[in-house]
């Protein structure tokens, strides 16, 4: 998107100028509102993601188990010193406990790869499009994948923001087209070949990538939720960090906006004024 900044002088930055607090919940729709226009008139993809807390970070929910079971600390910290986050002795870790799952442990079924040859589908993918959307069915003791899953419909993602949250949610906000070309056409068990590759050897293992295929196994709550999935190549580096890194003053990757405590009620009855409410999103 092109240089922006909020729409309400009453709207405060915080620890960056990416991240906006609007005062009130009729002024972070407004906000909301503002930044989709601009990618609308770009003609730019919007990505979405709702946080029930606004301290947590863009991590996998792999990452954020490795935080809190092998470095003790809370899924939303970061690991310090900056020094052994980001060495390779950390992405070792990360990594070796990431293969051990998704090489030894966890796999596609038989069904699935047969539904490659059949349909086309990509049996990595959907495994781990599985993961995300029924969390209570990954039974391995590594809980969680490396991707993360967006949204095309902002309503889902004020909808996650809002669910269970009882102090400030997020609503992040991405500009999909200004993270360049990161849309995968290749499948993810090369991309994981790859990502073990330059792992092993210390190289940089790229900035987050894209994956929505056209052939996908269809079923009613993935399409109630539109889902984006984004993975989180590197492991140590949360996804905001990354695309802090790449923004430029004229050409903001995302924005993070806060959703103001103490406006579950509003935000509960502006969801179901427009048919978003759990029976809608978990059909099944």
């Amino acid at each position: 998107m092109k240089a922006i900044s909020p729409k309400f002088a009453r709207t405060t930055i915080g620890s960056a100028a990416w991240d906006w607090i609007p005062a009130s919940f009729a002024e972070f729709l407004e906000e909301a509102e503002h930044v989709q226009r601009q990618c609308k008139q770009l003609d730019h993809l919007a990505l979405y993601r709702g946080h029930r807390e606004s301290k947590w970070l863009l991590d996998s929910t792999f990452v954020r188990w490795c935080k809190k079971q092998v470095f003790g600390i809370e899924p939303w910290q970061k690991i310090s010193p900056d020094k052994f986050r980001l060495s390779v002795y950390h992405q070792q870790i990360l990594l070796n406990l990431f293969f051990l799952k998704f090489d030894f442990r966890a796999r596609p079924s038989d069904e699935l790869f047969e539904l490659e040859e059949q349909q086309g589908i990509d049996p990595w993918f959907e495994f781990m499009k599985r993961i995300q959307q029924y969390p209570e069915k990954d039974d391995w003791h590594f809980k969680g994948s490396f991707v993360l899953d967006w949204t095309q419909n902002i309503d889902v993602a004020i909808y996650f923001a809002n669910e269970s949250r009882t102090g400030e949610g997020a609503l992040w906000m991405l500009d999909a087209t200004a993270t360049g070309k990161t849309l995968q056409v290749i499948k993810v068990a090369e991309i994981l070949q790859k990502m073990e590759e330059l792992g092993r050897s210390d190289k940089s293992l790229g900035v987050p990538l894209l994956f929505y295929p056209k052939k996908q196994l269809a079923h009613e709550r993935a399409r109630n939720q539109d889902p984006v999935y984004i993975a989180q190549m590197d492991l140590r580096i949360d996804l905001s960090e990354v695309w802090a890194n790449l923004n430029t003053p004229d050409e903001p990757i995302f924005i993070k906006l806060s959703l103001p405590a103490g406006t579950n009620e509003e935000c509960v009855q502006y969801l179901e004024d427009r048919g978003f409410n759990r029976e809608f999103l978990f059909p099944d």
